[in-house]
């Protein structure tokens, strides 16, 4: 009897892993034709135009991204700059804000995120040749959207949860717990306002969210694809005098 129920048992676990594994592939083929990501695989650079919103300040900024994994951020709040530089392998930030003048080297946990943020293709994006562990993590009902909530695990352990609208599905929300300076470090952001861009859907709003409450707002005015690049950009910046 007891072998009888052991069989019976390693079945039906056998059949519930095959029905999650089935449901993972339904879900990423139906996600991969929703945000067009044949197309997507074919774009080399992408530049986003927009402003942060802390309070009543906006702050301008621009965001660069060039395969495999080159990424630029620049921001201007009262004529200065801060620009942050990530070549594939080394990165640097140079930070007037915090009095320095020159650009100082990325540190292991700076290069590891910033390798996140220049992945164009996305992280649900053969996700097993980049060391992540992606899985199925049931479903969830967001401010009455029903969510497939697909669940990144990386080989530095961090944990994502990507919350893709069940009918549409487009990405909604996106749960973080990232390892930094040896802390968990978790955040909420949120995506709406998606506008068509070359047959890609982008959000133009994205809020970071903590317990509920909005901590800052970014507002895409503009995203590019394929723009010529100036030579060097990604590389360090000038020291400021």
């Amino acid at each position: 009897m007891k072998k009888r129920l052991l069989t019976v048992f390693l079945f039906l676990l056998s059949a519930s892993a095959s029905i999650q594994s089935q449901t993972l592939d339904e879900i990423l083929h139906k996600f991969y034709a929703a945000n067009a990501q044949d197309t997507l695989l074919k774009i080399t650079t992408m530049k986003v135009t927009g402003k942060m919103i802390q309070g009543s300040l906006e702050i301008p900024y621009t965001q660069t991204i060039s395969r495999p994994s080159s990424f630029r951020f620049e921001l201007t709040f009262q004529g200065i700059t801060m620009i942050q530089t990530f070549n594939g392998k080394e990165g640097w930030t140079l930070s007037p804000f915090s009095g320095s003048t020159t650009a100082q080297p990325y540190s292991d946990d700076d290069i590891k995120t910033t390798r996140y943020s220049a992945d164009i293709d996305g992280m649900l994006w053969n996700p097993a040749e980049k060391g992540y562990t992606l899985t199925y993590d049931g479903q969830d009902d967001m401010e009455g959207t029903l969510c497939f909530i697909l669940k990144i695990v990386t080989r530095d352990g961090d944990i994502f949860k990507y919350y893709i609208d069940s009918d549409s599905y487009i990405p909604l929300r996106l749960y973080s717990k990232v390892k930094v300076l040896g802390n968990q470090s978790e955040s909420d952001t949120y995506y709406s306002n998606y506008k068509m861009i070359r047959g890609i859907p982008v959000a133009l709003k994205i809020e970071s969210k903590s317990n509920g409450v909005t901590a800052g707002t970014n507002i895409i005015d503009k995203v590019e694809f394929d723009t010529p690049l100036s030579p060097g950009m990604f590389d360090k910046p000038e020291t400021r005098k």
